[in-house]
């Protein structure tokens, strides 16, 4: 019996991956859900306990027993399968804010505060100091060629940390076309560059923009929970990520200030 799972909150990812008429294949699994491919792209099907993102289609209840290799195919409004259907018409729409240059001055103490706790991971290690380089000189492509398919998990470690980079360069408004291209060149996995792609376009998982709404905010238990929500995400996935943004965010906006020149004096 087909079962019919309720779309809470659906990413822009999805319906790109999928366009009406594709074949997708179930290529992965995880505990509350699974991973469908579209030709390159890549988007997943998970249940509540999985938080929202670009690339997330979060439904009640979750997916269950899902085997890999399953068709699943997009008609009109509805994604199917012969394991389940999902009515995507009316889902809402996952929409994170997005902070600009202001909102990261105001959460660069935090962030630097944060980034100055991380442990460098293990398999980036060898490679840090020029990453450091990179990142710090604005270097997108250096920066990926040394962060590319770097590392373990799914989304590999390296990949993790340039998703974080690519974030807070594009909520500093820099060249979307640019940005793109280096998520979209990335020598890494699908799933990967999925992420990345949508990094690039500045949205990333709930808790991640959550944690830099509560650094601006000056919310330090609000900050400090949402570090240890998204510390926890994977293996090392979450931890990478917070390494790109807190090396990115605190970066940019000392680049910002030297930009913009020294502070006036007041007039004694």
């Amino acid at each position: 019996m087909t079962a019919h799972l309720a779309p809470i909150v659906a990413g822009q990812g999805v319906a790109a991956a999928h366009p009406d008429g594709a074949y997708g294949t179930v290529v992965g699994t995880f505990r509350h859900g699974c991973y469908v491919q579209v030709h390159g792209d890549m988007y997943a099907v998970a249940g509540s306990a999985v938080a929202p993102g670009p690339i997330h289609l979060i439904v009640e209840p979750a997916p269950s027993h899902v085997p890999e290799g399953l068709a699943v195919w997009r008609d009109g409004g509805r994604l199917r399968s012969t394991e389940w259907q999902i009515d995507l018409a009316g889902a809402p729409a996952f929409a994170p804010p997005m902070p600009g240059l202001a909102e990261l001055r105001h959460a660069s103490p935090a962030l630097q505060a944060m980034r100055d706790r991380l442990a460098v991971p293990d398999d980036l290690r060898n490679s840090w100091e020029p990453v450091l380089r990179a990142v710090a000189a604005d270097d997108l492509t250096t920066a990926r060629e040394l962060l590319e398919g770097r590392g373990g998990g799914l989304t590999p470690t390296g990949d993790d940390v340039l998703a974080g980079v690519l974030l807070v360069h594009a909520w500093r408004g820099s060249d979307p076309d640019q940005l793109l291209r280096v998520a979209r060149t990335a020598a890494t996995t699908n799933l990967s560059r999925s992420f990345l792609a949508w990094a690039a376009r500045g949205q990333s998982l709930a808790p991640v923009h959550d944690l830099v709404a509560r650094a601006a905010a000056h919310d330090q238990p609000g900050f400090d929970q949402a570090v240890a929500t998204v510390s926890s995400i994977g293996g090392s996935s979450g931890v990478a990520l917070l390494w790109g943004i807190g090396l990115t965010a605190t970066g940019s906006v000392t680049t910002a200030r030297a930009a913009a020149g020294p502070p006036a004096r007041s007039t004694p």
